[in-house]
């Protein structure tokens, strides 16, 4: 009788499981045939329908076979019991109950192979729902949005921040490391405090597919751009800035192409060569000009990438160029002075008014415009070849070659003509796993001759000798290195230490030593906030020229995620960052300047 009902609920069992497929099957071929109707219906909407009543099918079968494993388990207990009964009777009978215990563990057996049966089918229904209720749950809340084939995923976060320095640079959240007060300069007197919400940002990420090819695109904004009207004053009126705005394909043979604005390809990777946000290394850091040391830019370029295999990869791009330079003189066109371009071609640095001169009744405005775009011969070139393993991490080679140009004027006695000088660079990098999604090792660093532009810091590129209007590239080295910890699920703690190094670059006039570090530079006026401080109480204070020699950099970060769900994720984090900026020699001494910063912030990063 027992065996006769455990067959039963086999069998009814086996009707459940093979009810939940039909049903499915006959839902599908019933949106198959409705297609053909000229109604048209919201296919999204009648998938979610057909998949709920799927699980809640499921659910209803799982309850049953509950149920019956309830009752299998009652029939082993008893089972069991009556084993015991009979070993009991098997003292006064021993052959009586060897037949008895015989049969009895038989019967336990078959009991035992009907549990296990029912338990296996009981997980496969289980895990059934699980990926029915998961699809549901995609569908009620997708994490990208269907359009014309292709899937947009909103991004970003929303930050706020606050920083206090104890030498005001007046930079916002994002501090000028290569211009940090010396000595007695003003600034030095002067703390800041400021809050800003400008590293808020904003994204947009496509994706599509082409047959076997992989398509996707990517835009990003922050708040740093420049505006006439953009202060502090009343209201925050910063515009948008464009970070990034690129597309790129994947093909099936391991080949990607990738062009426009994004990080160029000098940035190390956490992993291969790719320019997407979660294969960088980019510093985990408040303060928004990340590191001294850090070898990054972000500006048009063209990329090509091969994977060779599954853990070497290749790539060369072609970047925008631009010139960093000490300064053009009159003599010499084409260059631009270092610093970003705002509004156009040129910065107007200032204006003067003369006085009216009869009959006129107004003077006459005289603006001075200083350069802020180079002319440009040929794009950057940036090679980098990167090996990854899933224990030993990811490490990196790369290098830069570039093209720099100016143009001599011509005079009365001589015609003009055009300079040529190349700058180069090479570098590495590695992120290493010291413990797996503990603690990470991360280092790179570069050294090179007109490589400025692509550090930190944004020194120099050359000089312009005055003797023959030749570019003389700058040689400079920089490097990182730090440790990324997450000693909790929701708690990261960061450590970096950075370095950038300037050598003199010199050259005779003839009569004394000139060009970068030179020895005559005038530095007297970095040690006195007034001219009537100076010897001799000058009239005006003395040049504070300070070309940098090294800049040092440390700082430690930490986060606090206090939510992290289906919402985006809410974070707390504060910073501390300290500065030393070191100059070479010159008349007067070679100042210093030494900074302490500390930040914090509130980021809700978007789900």
């Amino acid at each position: 009788m027992r065996n006769y009902r455990i067959v039963v609920a086999l069998i009814a069992l086996f009707g459940i499981c093979m009810t939940t497929p039909a049903s499915a099957g006959n839902a599908r071929k019933g949106a198959k045939h409705s297609a053909t109707k000229p109604v048209k219906k919201d296919e999204t909407s009648e998938k979610l329908r057909q998949l709920t009543e799927a699980l809640d099918e499921q659910k209803t079968a799982l309850q049953q076979m509950q149920h019956q494993v309830q009752e299998t388990q009652q029939q082993l207990q008893q089972t069991q019991q009556q084993l015991q009964q009979a070993q009991q009777t098997a003292q006064q009978a021993d052959v009586k109950a060897a037949t008895v215990e015989t049969n009895s563990n038989l019967q336990v057996q078959r009991v035992q192979s009907d549990l296990s049966t029912v338990k296996t089918t009981l997980n496969a229904t289980t895990q059934t729902a699980q990926k029915t209720e998961k699809q549901v749950g995609e569908l009620q809340n997708p994490l990208s949005i269907a359009y014309k084939g292709l899937r947009l995923t909103p991004g970003g976060f929303l930050e706020m921040s606050g920083y206090f320095r104890s030498r005001t640079t007046l930079s916002d959240v994002a501090s000028t490391f290569s211009t940090i007060p010396l000595e007695a300069q003003p600034n030095t007197y002067l703390t800041e405090f400021g809050e800003s919400v400008r590293s808020t940002r904003l994204s947009l990420r496509l994706d599509g597919d082409a047959g076997a090819t992989k398509l996707a695109g990517f835009f990003e904004v922050d708040f740093f751009g420049n505006s006439p009207t953009g202060n502090p004053n009343q209201t925050s009126s910063y515009p948008p800035r464009l970070r990034q705005a690129w597309g790129r394909a994947q093909f099936a043979d391991g080949w990607t192409i990738t062009g426009g604005q994004m990080w160029n390809l000098i940035t190390m990777n956490r992993k291969g060569t790719d320019a997407d946000n979660f294969n960088l290394w980019i510093p985990n850091i408040i303060d928004a000009q990340y590191l001294v040391g850090y070898n990054w830019g972000r500006f048009a370029e063209i990329r090509a990438s091969k994977s060779l295999g599954k853990t070497v990869s290749v790539a060369l791009s072609a970047t925008n160029p631009s010139y960093l330079n000490t300064g053009a003189n009159a003599a010499v066109g084409g260059l631009a002075s270092n610093g970003a371009g705002l509004l156009g071609n040129s910065l107007v640095s200032g204006c003067t008014l003369s006085a009216p001169v009869a009959p006129a009744t107004q003077g006459t405005l005289t603006c001075t415009n200083t350069p802020t775009y180079s002319t440009n011969l040929a794009p950057d070139l940036i090679a980098k070849l990167a090996y990854d393993n899933p224990k030993l991490g990811h490490y990196e080679i790369k290098t830069l070659g570039r093209i720099f140009r100016d143009r001599v004027l011509p005079t009365a006695t001589a015609a003009g003509y055009s300079n040529k000088a190349f700058g180069a660079g090479i570098g590495a990098g590695a992120v290493i796993p010291l413990a797996p999604k503990k603690v990470d090792f991360v280092a790179q660093g570069m050294y090179g001759k007109g490589t400025s532009r692509y550090q930190d810091s944004g020194q120099y590129d050359f000089v312009v000798r005055s003797t023959d209007h030749a570019m003389q590239p700058i040689r400079s080295f920089s490097a990182v290195a730090g440790f990324e910890t997450h000693p909790a699920a929701r708690i990261e703690i960061d450590l970096y230490a950075g370095d950038e190094y300037y050598y003199k670059t010199t050259y005779s006039t003839g009569t004394a030593i000139a060009g970068y570090g030179a020895p005559t530079a005038i530095n007297t006026g970095c040690y006195y906030e007034t001219a009537a401080q100076a010897p001799g109480s000058p009239a005006t204070l003395p040049a504070c020229t300070a070309y940098n020699r090294n800049l040092m950099h440390g700082t430690l970060v930490a986060y606090r995620d206090v939510y992290k769900g289906t919402h985006g994720t809410l974070r707390y984090g504060v910073q501390y960052e300290y500065l030393h900026r070191a100059t070479w020699s010159g008349v007067g001494g070679a100042p210093k300047g030494v900074e302490n910063g500390v930040f914090a912030t509130m980021r809700y990063i978007l789900p």
